[in-house]
């Protein structure tokens, strides 16, 4: 299978870990500035692994072969995008006939 196109990649964005601080405040560590993604909004209800249900509001496609850097997304982490804050929510890796192709991780506000 073809790497996703790299004229579609057109955006970038920040990826950052959360973690709770002294004070019940939160604390963030940029982790990786992504390059070649794309965001797309999109309105899906999701059951996240903890019987939570969630709407997503956008999903971000990472190419295994064109996005860089190379990271490993988590659900709880935060993705800046366009002035917004997102939440990871859902992480779906999806291969080809033996290799990882694509990632599509599910944002939400």
């Amino acid at each position: 299978m073809k790497p996703i196109p790299r004229p579609l990649l057109i955006h970038s964005a920040e990826l950052y870990a959360v973690t709770d601080g002294a004070w019940q405040s939160e604390e963030k560590t940029l982790l990786a500035k992504l390059k070649n993604i794309r965001v797309e909004p999109c309105e899906k209800l999701v059951v996240t692994s903890d019987n939570r249900s969630v709407t997503l509001v956008a999903s971000l496609l990472y190419d295994c072969r064109n996005s860089s850097p190379e990271v490993t997304f988590e659900v709880g982490q935060q993705v800046v995008f366009g002035g917004r804050e997102y939440r990871v929510e859902t992480v779906e890796e999806l291969y080809d006939k033996r290799k990882l192709h694509h990632i599509e991780v599910g944002l939400c506000l």
